[in-house]
């Protein structure tokens, strides 16, 4: 009897390991091919990401090698890049869905504003394609209602929460070259963006419109806020120079006078 009972312990422990591996890699595969397919389609431009590995056992999470392309009527630089992000994943219960991730934390994000010679800037062009893309796929998504209203215990989907992303520390560069100005390299205060998914959570696809939309409208009204200090700097600076030649000038006539 002993013999069996250690026997059917080590086939349940080994089986909850096989299922946190298989959760786990799962989960991280599908995370990082959601991030690229879903990513490019919510985007109109080329996303990648080179690696992602979740630990769901540990709570801890990675996503690696970031990019978005810059969209097409801008430059071919990279438009948004991170080397690396963590996150910070719920563990309280495992088997049940929305798998919840308390945090994610995005430390140096880079991050191109750039004018095109019509004044159109790169980051809205993004912004304005997920909200496009967004709405064709309204029918098949969660309404805000809908995502706070607790889920049916119905084996859903992976379905994914998050409570809150952290950016801390973004390098800006800022190009206005494309309208006469110059190329500003900034690094922007730390924002968050909070309760995305909601209580039931999203699946992938359609928790990285949100993000995508969350995080650009944040990051354009700050580059755009960036743009407009440059002008105004732009034209003190003017007003300065002119301002400079017209003493000269009343100089040069006091002086002429004499």
């Amino acid at each position: 009897m002993k013999k069996f009972l250690f026997s059917f312990l080590t086939v349940v422990i080994l089986g909850m390991a096989g299922l946190f591996y298989f959760i786990t890699h799962s989960l991280s595969s599908v995370v990082q091919e959601q991030i690229s397919i879903q990513g490019s389609k919510a985007l109109n431009t080329n996303v990648e990401v080179s690696a992602v590995t979740i630990d769901i056992s540990e709570g801890k999470g990675e996503i690696h090698g970031f990019k978005v392309s810059n969209p097409k009527g801008f430059s071919d630089t990279t438009a948004l890049g991170f080397q690396t992000i963590r996150l910070d994943i719920g563990t309280e219960d495992l088997l049940t869905m929305p798998i919840v991730i308390e945090e994610i934390y995005i430390d140096s994000l880079a991050t191109l504003f750039e004018l095109n010679a019509a004044g159109q800037n790169n980051l809205n062009t993004l912004l304005t394609a997920v909200k496009q893309n967004q709405d064709r796929s309204e029918p098949s998504s969660q309404s805000p209602e809908e995502a706070d209203t607790p889920a049916a215990d119905s084996g859903d989907p992976i379905r994914i929460t998050i409570n809150k992303i952290l950016i801390k520390d973004t390098q800006l560069a800022l190009d206005l070259t494309a309208v006469g100005g110059k190329q500003y390299n900034e690094t922007l205060a730390t924002f968050e963006v909070t309760q995305i998914g909601g209580k039931n959570g999203l699946p992938p696809e359609q928790l990285g419109n949100a993000i995508s939309e969350a995080v650009l409208q944040q990051l354009t009204a700050k580059a755009k806020a960036e743009q407009v200090e440059k002008v105004k700097q732009k034209a003190i600076e003017k007003l300065s120079e002119k301002a400079g030649e017209g003493m000269r000038s009343l100089l040069d006539k006091l002086n002429n006078a004499e």
